[in-house]
């Protein structure tokens, strides 16, 4: 199996190709607002530095978010130009789902990704399941449990451990879960937006 995976829901630019049962390649830069600027230019490099064909590729592996807006609106217009260019599939992966797939905590935790100001996406799990559904909100008004995430160094005075979201990672959680693989009409596939709570 060949995959291209892609996580752009933080300000890293994240591109991996996994083929033929290993992980042979990975890009990434930290590139705040340059996603598009990136994105295009690593997948390239990837495929050249390895001697692959494009059309090789067997599914497009997509962070969908929650995350930067502009991140993911720029990793899922390139994942569908690409998907509709070689006819492949595009399996969208929930980027808070991803990362609570790396942490072992049999007690109340947050996932949560800095958003802006002292916002944060986030969602609540007890015992690796997840409480309640995903939202954007104010740090301060959730409840004082263990954080893990990216981009928390913002906050100094919560508990809390980096868990970075990236394209590697993507490859290997739907290696996992390959039940994940669905026959999906491209258009219908979008980032998760998540607009603040008041």
């Amino acid at each position: 199996m060949n995959l291209l995976g892609i996580d752009t829901s933080t300000d890293i630019c994240c591109v991996s190709l996994y083929k033929d049962g290993n992980l042979i390649s990975n890009q990434n830069q930290k590139v705040n607002f340059g996603h598009t600027k990136f994105l295009a230019k690593f997948t390239d490099d990837i495929f050249k530095k390895n001697k692959f064909t494009v059309k090789n590729l067997d599914y497009i592996i997509l962070s969908i978010g929650p995350g930067s807006y502009s991140g993911l609106r720029a990793g899922s217009s390139f994942s569908k130009g690409l998907s509709y260019a070689i006819d492949k599939p595009i399996i969208p992966i929930n980027t808070i789902d991803l990362m609570n797939s790396l942490i072992n905590n049999q007690d109340s935790y947050y996932i949560a990704l800095y958003s802006h100001k002292d916002y944060v996406y986030y969602q609540e799990f007890y015992d690796g399941k997840a409480v309640g559904n995903q939202y954007c909100d104010k740090i301060s008004k959730l409840k004082k449990y263990r954080f893990y995430g990216y981009g928390l160094e913002t906050f100094p005075d919560i508990n809390s451990s980096e868990v970075k979201p990236s394209s590697s990672n993507l490859i290997n959680y739907f290696l996992k879960n390959e039940n994940l693989i669905k026959t999906r009409n491209i258009a219908s596939i979008s980032p998760i937006y998540l607009e603040k709570n008041n």
